[in-house]
């Protein structure tokens, strides 16, 4: 698959569990970024995940100078609800046909058992609604280009994960076939992006794991230069040894930057502020990243 590269690269938070220190921003349980790439004189806007509820996003993109009518298309990275909650709001303010990129398993029936029973994911009559408001669904295992620069990830197999990341770091079941499974959360997309100063790699909640996705990224475009690994992690409930896994392999990746928050943990956080000093940053509602 031929690539390309972007020629400039914006990236909004426009949702985040954390709104910064005096912060005019909302903050909600979730993420949503928007990134503006433009490559080949193309300028396009690209929503990754729409957090929990449309409103505090819709808030914050109006504080930001943000219209909604000029997002061009939508990446869901999973289903659950923190990633998807938001988003027939956001529809409703896009009002335009829209290509809608996930997992073909983005519906699947997901849910926690405790402390009682909770709908994880998208409910099915989402769907239907959605694709009235003009949202078109691109449901793809593989790897997608987006546009010249961008791709999604496509699933990451488990049996192409290294190997500390096999273990799933949340509890949740599905149906399948009609009987109750561990949910592996095997829906999870990631997007990459590649640029002047190297590949960047962006994930929603990581389920599958941040570095089996960065070195996804890595087999898709065959640079080995990682420039910045954006988004939440999922280590809020890992171990130390899973942290300090995680934390090296990246480290023998190459990158450069982390940017983190959401459901990576505040010991994990600051486990990564330890080792990358000033090219760790956390993420919150407000924050733009220029590349």
């Amino acid at each position: 698959m031929e690539i390309g590269e972007i020629e400039e690269l914006e990236i909004y938070i426009l949702a985040e569990d954390y709104a910064g220190y005096n912060s005019q921003f909302w903050a909600q349980h979730g993420i949503s970024f928007l990134i503006e790439a433009k490559s080949d004189g193309i300028v396009r806007r690209i929503l990754f995940d729409a957090a929990s509820y449309a409103e505090p996003i819709l808030f914050n993109m109006r504080l930001m100078g943000i219209n909604p009518k000029t997002i061009d298309l939508i990446v869901l990275s999973h289903s659950h609800f923190d990633h998807t909650g938001g988003l027939l709001g956001i529809m409703k303010k896009i009002r335009k046909e829209a290509p809608i990129f996930a997992h073909p398993n983005i519906f699947k029936v997901s849910f926690a058992t405790e402390p009682e029973f909770i709908y994880a994911g998208i409910p099915p009559i989402r769907k239907k609604e959605i694709e009235k408001l003009g949202g078109i669904w691109i449901l793809s295992r593989d790897p997608i280009r987006i546009m010249s620069g961008i791709f999604t990830l496509g699933e990451i197999e488990k049996e192409n994960k290294v190997d500390f990341e096999r273990e799933v770091t949340i509890d949740l079941q599905k149906l399948e076939n009609g009987r109750v499974v561990q949910d592996e959360v095997e829906d999870e997309i990631g997007l990459g992006i590649v640029t002047e100063k190297g590949l960047v790699v962006i994930g929603g909640c990581s389920h599958p794991g941040i570095v089996s996705m960065v070195q996804k990224a890595i087999e898709i475009t065959g640079t080995t230069d990682v420039y910045a690994v954006i988004g939440g992690f999922h280590l809020i409930s890992a171990n130390d040894e899973r942290i300090q896994n995680t934390i090296k392999a990246l480290r023998d990746l190459g990158v450069k930057k982390i940017y983190t928050g959401h459901c990576t943990g505040l010991k994990a956080e600051a486990m990564f502020l330890k080792e990358f000093g000033k090219n760790f940053e956390k993420l919150h509602s407000g924050k733009v990243l220029r590349f």
